[in-house]
Parts: structure tokens; C-alpha cells; sequence
């Protein structure tokens, strides 16, 4: 069940993800539309990351892996282009109209 529900979302997000890229190369796309593609995959990386990560046990947090190099940039991720937490404020600025 946790398998297809991680697929359909991978979908999901896919789709979210290509309609944001045609929207951008049309000169329409808008910040709140960027934030929310921003927070969404973020954090569908991060999760992603650490159940990898925990599948790996202890040797998950070697730097000799490549889960522990894919952790440490899942992580860093929520940080670059803007905090995750600023993309939540612009997010929530636009339901408060």
C-alpha cells in the first residue's frame, strides 16, 4: 500500500513539476505557484532520503555510501533557493486573500 501511494505522489509531482516548467517558459509562472513546487519537492526528497537512510541502518550515515551523500543534500535542499520555511510564509501570505 505505502509503495503505490509513494508512486502515485511520485506522479503527482511530476506532473506538478512539468506544468510549473511550461508555465515558466510562458513567462507565467508566479511565486506562490514556485514555492509551493519548491516546498513540495523538497520535502518529498528529504522523506525519500531518510527512508533510504534508515534501510541502510548505520552504515547509512558513512560518507563512503552514496545514501549518506544523498541525505546531506536532501537536507541541504530545504535551505537552498530559499528556507522551506519562507516558502510556507509566501504560501500562506496567498490563502490569507
Amino acid at each position: 500500500m505505502l509503495k503505490s501511494l509513494m508512486r502515485l505522489l511520485e506522479g503527482l509531482v511530476m506532473v506538478f513539476c512539468d506544468r510549473c516548467t511550461e508555465l515558466l517558459l510562458e513567462d507565467k509562472l508566479d511565486t506562490v505557484t514556485a514555492s509551493k513546487l519548491k516546498l513540495l519537492t523538497t520535502d518529498l526528497q528529504c522523506k525519500v532520503a531518510d527512508e533510504c537512510l534508515q534501510l541502510h541502518g548505520g552504515w547509512g550515515y558513512m560518507w563512503e555510501y552514496p545514501v549518506c551523500r544523498a541525505f546531506a543534500d536532501s537536507r541541504v535542499q530545504r535551505i537552498y533557493g530559499g528556507s522551506n520555511e519562507i516558502m510556507k510564509l509566501i504560501i500562506s501570505r496567498e490563502l490569507m486573500k
